[in-house]
């Protein structure tokens, strides 16, 4: 444990405080967990783990990365079901992985973390906890609460005179039957087009709406056989297809650089899969993007364009700018009688999956994380912010390569963080800071490079800041992250020991 204090009625410190139990914080825990340190506690506002996974039910979901890269790298599973895995599946795989390394005795389910103070004198970070009175210390704080949990609602007139029941697909209504009813969906993105084919199964009719269409490419999802699976029981096996796998990402990776052959293959791929369950010229050309792909997320689904194609459902290319009593009104006027409205557009960064603001974070000078990420939206090497001592960053800003599994990008930065946390124990020390020249330097020649890439072409996307810089992902490859990260570049840290 590093040497700390302890105030009277306090109590003593735990090193370091992991918020979050989904991927990145269970991730975090067992990389410390691997290295022999135990000196860790977990907050989680759910009362399980998972994250996303755990939050989200709606119908259809399942993981746009095939399911064998999207498990950790020490922890593979032979058994999942699918290529792409659903929902419930990967839960409870986080689960299986949690109980197996002894993690959910030091997670603190149900806990809602308020603030987060440093104190510089103590080199100390005290939250303040929801249901506990005083404060609890932490050496460090990391940070794996995921960016995109809170449902974003567009604001428009009549959301609370709608006289039927309506929810975002964030929060899904399960007490709320729908079949023979007449549903619109607002939104034609990551969630919608796992959303409207499963409506449609039941509903009476459905009526989507369209603001922006997306490239949506077939997902070729299917269930393993029972050979497969036994196959992949044995390590030679699943490595020959994780490599597949990864190698298979690559393709998405040569289209966000914008490559010009693979901007056309997908073009083709995407339009071809479309053309095969749509006749209607006007559905079609409403359908495709005038944007290139890779400009926004690119969409996986074996059964959207299916679903659009049947007689019962309708594509509304418009947004929505009101609803009434009764119905849901698109951009060019026209109004729409439906029952029920589902709202598939998206999450806003940051905030709680309830709607209430995020924690406030204190750092040097009092300073909130919240006014530094709105002067200067920037991390060093996705982990760490100057002026926010002992805090870390799992898949922070520019933290997380575009092309792959998530798991990849937090393992890189785990082990990073893991070994801070290693040698701040070793040393004696009692606080390290990204300094602001190193970090405005990294910055500098990230951007650079991400200005080439798709995410800055026509298209509005989450990825940008107001200043239209790519502040989701880091430019380059799982392997180039993991070189730039296996030196602590100790030199662009300042040091304090106690």
């Amino acid at each position: 444990m590093l040497a700390g204090v302890q105030r009277a009625g306090d109590d003593s410190v735990t090193t370091v405080g992991i918020l979050g139990a989904g991927l990145s914080g269970i991730a975090m825990a067992l990389r410390l967990r691997r290295a022999g340190f135990d000196d860790f506690v977990i907050y989680e506002e759910q009362p399980d783990v998972g994250g996303t996974w755990y939050r989200n039910t709606y119908p259809g979901l399942h993981c746009d990365i095939p399911s064998h890269l999207y498990c950790y790298s020490d922890e593979p599973n032979p058994d999942w079901s699918m290529v792409f895995a659903p929902r419930a599946e990967i839960q409870a795989y986080i689960r299986s992985v949690a109980e197996k390394w002894g993690l959910i005795d030091r997670i603190r389910f149900g806990t809602r973390v308020l603030a987060a103070r440093f104190d510089e004198g103590e080199g100390l970070w005290w939250l303040t906890l929801a249901d506990r009175e005083g404060e609890v210390p932490h050496r460090v704080l990391v940070s794996a609460t995921g960016g995109l949990t809170a449902p974003n609602l567009p604001k428009i007139p009549g959301l609370d005179v709608f006289a039927g029941p309506s929810w975002h697909s964030g929060a899904w209504r399960h007490d709320v039957g729908l079949a023979g009813k007449r549903v619109a969906v607002v939104g034609s993105a990551a969630s919608a087009v796992q959303v409207v084919p499963e409506v449609a199964k039941v509903a009476a009719e459905v009526t989507v709406f369209s603001r922006t269409p997306n490239w949506v490419f077939p997902r070729n999802n299917r269930h393993y056989t029972d050979e497969e699976k036994a196959a992949l029981h044995h390590a030679d096996e699943m490595q020959r297809l994780r490599r597949g796998q990864y190698k298979d990402s690559m393709w998405w990776w040569l289209a966000f650089r914008r490559h010009e052959a693979t901007l056309a293959a997908m073009r083709d791929r995407c339009l071809t899969h479309m053309r095969a369950s749509i006749s209607d010229p006007a559905v079609i050309a409403a359908l495709t993007p005038s944007y290139p792909p890779g400009c926004n997320r690119l969409l996986l689904s074996d059964d959207y364009y299916a679903a659009l194609g049947q007689p019962h459902v309708r594509l509304v290319p418009q947004g929505v700018t009101a609803l009434t009593t009764t119905g849901v009104v698109a951009a060019d006027g026209s109004e729409t009688e439906v029952d029920v409205v589902i709202f598939c557009t998206g999450y806003r960064l940051g905030g709680r999956a309830d709607g209430s603001a995020a924690l406030d974070v204190y750092g040097r000078g009092g300073e909130t994380l919240r006014n530094r990420i709105a002067r200067q939206t920037m991390a060093y090497r996705g982990v760490a912010v100057p002026g926010f001592p002992n805090w870390f960053t799992v898949c922070g800003i520019n933290g997380t390569v575009a092309y792959g599994s998530l798991i990849l990008s937090a393992e890189v930065e785990t082990d990073y963080i893991a070994r801070w946390v290693q040698r701040m124990a070793d040393e004696g020390i009692k606080s390290v800071e990204a300094r602001e020249e190193a970090t405005e330097a990294y910055n500098e020649a990230i951007q650079a490079e991400l200005s080439q890439m798709s995410w800055t072409g026509a298209c509005s996307n989450f990825y940008r800041d107001a200043k239209g810089r790519v502040v989701a992902f880091h430019p380059g490859t799982v392997g180039r992250m993991r070189r730039e990260l296996a030196d602590l570049h100790e030199d662009d840290f300042i040091v304090e020991h106690l």
